[in-house]
C-alpha cells in the first residue's frame, strides 16, 4: 500500500536524476544532471513544493524543438527540449495525478486479464534507490514488454500503430479524461495550467518522460475499457508499449475476416477519442514475421540492447574484424560524392554490411561506437576512416560522434594532428546556410567536443535560435 506522506518532489527529484545518468548524450538529460550538480536538493525541492503560478513566476522557460531523425533518417520528430526544472516539475505534476488514480496502491499498473499495458519508465511510488534506479530506466519498462510479447511466440499477431500519436491528445480532451477516470483534482488543474503556461496545446514530447507517457495510457483508459470485452469475447490477447499494439489470437489461427473486422471496430473506436491508425505500420504478422519484428520494435537513441544483446554484440565485432564496417564508410563516401545523400542505398548498404537481417542496424552501430570496438582496427584504418568525412551525413547523430570519437583518439596518440577533424568543421562554418542535416552534425559536434564554439552556434541559430539558447543556459559550461 502507498504510504500517504511519501514525498512526491523528493521522488520526482531521485528519478531525474536516475534517468539522467543512464542517458549521458540527449541533451535534456545532461540539463537535468547540470541543474543538479549546480544546486542543493533542498533549493530543487523548495521549487518543485511551489504552486504551478509561483513556479512559474520565479523560474525561466525555454523550449525549443529538438533535432532528431525518425528511423527513416529523414523526417524530423516533434521532439522538445525543455528547462530541466520544468522537465521535474511537470514530472512531480504527473506523479501526484498517479497517486490519486491510485487510491493507496504503490505501483501505476494498465494492465488487465488480457491486455499488457506499458509505457516508458514504471511509476512505483517508493523512494528507495535500487527501485528507483530500476524504474527509470527505459529499457527496463521494454524490457516488460518484449518478455509479454515472448510468451505468444508461435502465435500469427495483428500490429496496430496509431499516427501522430501524443500530438493527437489535445489538453482539453486530456483534461477530460482525467475527470472521468480520478474525478475533479487539483494536480490535474494544475496541469492544465502548466501546459498553458508553456504553450502546448496537445500533449508534449520530451525525452524520455515518464510523464507524458503515463498520460497517454490515461487518455487510453476509454478505449482499454471497450477493448477488454472484445478480448474476452475473440479469446484475443493485446500488448502494448505507448501507443505500438499487438493483438494476438490465443489458437493461433489466422481468420482474415475477424482481423478486418478488428480493425474497422478499433478505428471506429479510436476515431471516438480523436486517434487515427497509422495504416502504412498496421498490419498482419504471420508467427514467423511476429518474431522477426520482437528484435525490431525499439525506437531510437537507446545506447543497450538487452534480450538481443549477445547477437548485437557477435554482430559488432564480427563487421569490425571482417572488415565490412569499414568498408561500409568508405562505400558512403563514394556514394555522397556521386549521388548526395541516397537514403535508400544508405539502407541497402546498411542492411547489406551491418544489420542482422536487416534489422538492428542501429543499435549495432551504438555498441561499436560506445563499447569502442572500433578500436579494434589497426592505426592504418582508422586514418583511412577519418580522411574523408561526408559519411557522417548519412547518419549525423552516430557517424558524427564516431569521427570525433576516432579523431580524438588518433590525436592523443599523435598518429594524426587536428587537420581531420578540422576538415569537417570549416565544412560547417563554410555553409552560408544550415540544412537540417547540417545542424545535426554540428549538434554533435559540439555535444561530443564539449566546447562552446560561437561561430557554430551562430549556424544553428540561425535555424533554431531556442536550441542555441538552451545549450548556452543549461548544457555549456
Amino acid at each position: 500500500m502507498l504510504n500517504d506522506s511519501l514525498d512526491i518532489p523528493m521522488l520526482t527529484l531521485r528519478y531525474g536524476e536516475s534517468l539522467s545518468k543512464s542517458k549521458l548524450y540527449n541533451p535534456q538529460t545532461i540539463s537535468i544532471l547540470n541543474l543538479i550538480k549546480k544546486n542543493e536538493n533542498n533549493v530543487l525541492l523548495n521549487e518543485l513544493e511551489k504552486g504551478v503560478e509561483e513556479f512559474c513566476e520565479d523560474n525561466t522557460l525555454h523550449i525549443s524543438r529538438d533535432f532528431v531523425y525518425k528511423n527513416d533518417y529523414f523526417t524530423p520528430r516533434n521532439m522538445h527540449l525543455i528547462s530541466p526544472l520544468y522537465y521535474l516539475y511537470y514530472t512531480k505534476i504527473v506523479f501526484e495525478i498517479a497517486r490519486s488514480y491510485l487510491n493507496g496502491m504503490e505501483t501505476l499498473n494498465f494492465s488487465s486479464k488480457r491486455l499488457k499495458s506499458f509505457y516508458s519508465g514504471r511509476l512505483e511510488f517508493s523512494l528507495d534507490k535500487e527501485k528507483v534506479s530500476e524504474n527509470s530506466n527505459f529499457n527496463s519498462s521494454y524490457k516488460h514488454f518484449q518478455k509479454e510479447r515472448e510468451k505468444y511466440f508461435g502465435h500469427p499477431a495483428l500490429k496496430i500503430d496509431l499516427k501522430d500519436f501524443f500530438s493527437s491528445i489535445k489538453v482539453v480532451n486530456l483534461k477530460e479524461k482525467l475527470e472521468k477516470h480520478i474525478g475533479r483534482n487539483p494536480a490535474i488543474d494544475d496541469l492544465v495550467l502548466f501546459y498553458s503556461f508553456c504553450g502546448f496545446s496537445s500533449l508534449p514530447q520530451f525525452h524520455y518522460s515518464i510523464a507524458s507517457s503515463i498520460l497517454s495510457q490515461f487518455y487510453l483508459q476509454d478505449f482499454d475499457n471497450k477493448m477488454k470485452s472484445l478480448l474476452d469475447e475473440e479469446e484475443l490477447i493485446l500488448i502494448r508499449f505507448v501507443d505500438d499494439m499487438f493483438i494476438i489470437p490465443e489458437d493461433k489461427t489466422v481468420v482474415e475476416k475477424r482481423n478486418n473486422t478488428l480493425l474497422q471496430i478499433i478505428n471506429h473506436w479510436l476515431w471516438e477519442d480523436e486517434l487515427v491508425l497509422n495504416s502504412s505500420k498496421t498490419k498482419l504478422l504471420s508467427a514467423e514475421e511476429y518474431e522477426i519484428d520482437f528484435q525490431t520494435l525499439l525506437d531510437y537513441e537507446e545506447n543497450n540492447s538487452f534480450l538481443s544483446e549477445k547477437k548485437i554484440e557477435e554482430q559488432a565485432k564480427e563487421i569490425i574484424s571482417n572488415g565490412n564496417f569499414k568498408y561500409l564508410l568508405l562505400e558512403l563516401n563514394k556514394l555522397e560524392k556521386d549521388e548526395g545523400v541516397n537514403l535508400s542505398a544508405y539502407k541497402s548498404l546498411t542492411d547489406e554490411y551491418v544489420s542482422i537481417g536487416g534489422e538492428d542496424t542501429y543499435k549495432i552501430i551504438n555498441n561499436i561506437i560506445y563499447s569502442r570496438k572500433w578500436e579494434m582496427m589497426n592505426d592504418k584504418d582508422l586514418i583511412e576512416i577519418i580522411k574523408k568525412w561526408k559519411y557522417v551525413l548519412y547518419n549525423p547523430s552516430q557517424f558524427t560522434v564516431l569521427y570525433v570519437m576516432i579523431c580524438r583518439y588518433l590525436e592523443n596518440r599523435s598518429k594524426v594532428d587536428g587537420s581531420p577533424i578540422r576538415k569537417l568543421l570549416n565544412y560547417l562554418l563554410r555553409r552560408d546556410n544550415f540544412t537540417f542535416r547540417d545542424t545535426l552534425v554540428a549538434a554533435a559536434y559540439l555535444f561530443q567536443n564539449k566546447k562552446k564554439h560561437s561561430d557554430l552556434l551562430d549556424k544553428i541559430s540561425a535555424i533554431n535560435n531556442d536550441y542555441v539558447k538552451f545549450m548556452k543556459m543549461y548544457i555549456s559550461d
